[in-house]
């Protein structure tokens, strides 16, 4: 197992949108996506909260291993934002912070949808979508000092 579970922290986050480049598959090259997102940076920019970076990953194909990845910032508004861009909402809900120790993003997405939220029937009871969120000084395309948000059912912790 690649990410710690045992007596997690956990936080209340959400309702929020991060808008930003998307990737779905299998597999995904990080490095490319973050250097993307520079095509958009006046968009991003002018709708942006704040400094801080994010990468959502969602709908998670069980069958196919396929997922929805999300590079981008939190932003107030999406009128503004090219169509290129998508938008995901992150919901009000409770999240364990995880810190992962895996090499891959898909190694990392999978683990999560099969052991942490399938594992033990929180998969049926939580629909919101798994992110990291990096602070504006830190390199998201390195493996070190990484924290997930996975979401939990509130009587869970």
């Amino acid at each position: 197992m690649v990410l710690d579970t045992e007596e997690p922290e956990t936080e209340r986050h959400g309702n929020f949108t991060v808008a930003g480049v998307a990737h779905r598959g299998t597999d995904v090259d990080e490095a490319a996506l973050w250097d993307s997102i520079d095509d958009y940076a006046d968009h991003l920019d002018d709708a942006a909260v704040d400094t801080d970076r994010y990468a959502v990953m969602f709908d998670v194909d069980a069958d196919s291993g396929e997922f929805t990845y999300v590079v981008g910032r939190e932003v107030e508004d999406t009128d503004e934002l090219s169509a290129e861009l998508t938008a995901v909402e992150i919901p009000q809900a409770t999240y364990a912070a995880l810190h992962p120790e895996y090499e891959s993003v898909e190694e990392m997405v999978l683990e999560v949808h099969e052991e942490v939220l399938d594992g033990d029937d929180r998969g049926d009871d939580v629909h919101a979508p798994v992110f990291e969120r990096y602070e504006s000084d830190r390199d998201p395309t390195t493996t070190a000092d990484r924290e997930i948000y996975v979401p939990v059912r509130d009587d869970e912790y």
